[in-house]
């Protein structure tokens, strides 16, 4: 499926494609020397060349007339296989964009702990990957409550009430949403991008307290706590589902 509302005169920058059950975002860019529309789909996802006079249009016709290939190949780079943990191997996980290499040592249980430079993971004779998997997600939400509600106290005072709660868990699809309880949900996957990257996710949930919506007064709350916001959108579009299979990978 394909979507995504036109926006008035602005030239639209991409539009949503559901593959599988999962949002993916498809980036348009605009070339001046192309010649036509070309899609290509890599590891950071898909996108859609345009000539700079191209109809928006056409470009959803091209893209809907595409939907098998597009579908097929997004599957295809999704499903390339990332190498499992395997205890006593040799891994590093990613926090805030840095890659840790992870420590091993035989214990009597499984504990995680983490360091500045590196994650040590003791494990027991009969803890499994799945185990360690376990653990590193409760240890990531862990360290996800205590930074997100660290960042959110700067937010506070020009919002009308702070979330009820705050959640950090795996989201398929989403990077973060705000239900009618005015709870907070936010991907544990956001702790591998940059910091500046969860941060504006962060941002973007606070604002809809204000502006339940993505209308240009939601943007307009958003561009006035975090200016440079665009910038972590378009990482979030072409990395975002590089993000989410590293998170699968790690947390199963």
């Amino acid at each position: 499926m394909f979507g995504g509302l036109p926006r008035g005169g602005v030239q639209r920058d991409g539009q949503w494609l559901e593959v599988d059950g999962e949002k993916i975002w498809l980036a348009w860019k605009r070339h001046a020397k192309a010649k036509r529309l070309k899609l290509l789909v890599g590891g950071d996802g898909p996108r859609l060349t345009l000539p700079v006079r191209a109809s928006e249009k056409s470009a959803l016709a091209f893209v809907a007339e595409h939907e098998a290939w597009i579908h097929a190949q997004c599957l295809k780079h999704q499903a390339k296989p990332l190498a499992p943990l395997v205890i006593g191997e040799s891994a590093q996980v990613p926090l805030f964009g840095q890659d840790l290499p992870i420590v091993w040592e035989r214990d009597r249980a499984l504990r995680v702990y983490k360091y500045a430079t590196h994650w040590r993971i003791h494990t027991g004779a009969r803890s499994s990957e799945r185990q360690v998997q376990a653990a590193l997600l409760d240890s990531y939400r862990l360290i996800g409550q205590e930074w997100f509600n660290e960042r959110m106290q700067a937010y506070l005072p020009d919002l009308p009430q702070a979330p009820s709660a705050m959640v950090i868990k795996p989201l398929r699809s989403l990077w973060g949403s705000l239900n009618v309880a005015n709870a907070v949900s936010l991907d544990v996957a956001l702790l591998f991008a940059p910091e500046d990257v969860a941060e504006y996710v962060l941002v973007h949930e606070l604002c809809h307290l204000l502006q339940r919506n993505h209308s240009p007064a939601f943007w307009r709350e958003v561009e006035a706590r975090w200016p440079q916001w665009r910038t972590q959108r378009e990482y979030l579009k072409t990395h975002g589902i590089g993000i989410k299979a590293e998170a699968r990978r790690v947390f199963g």
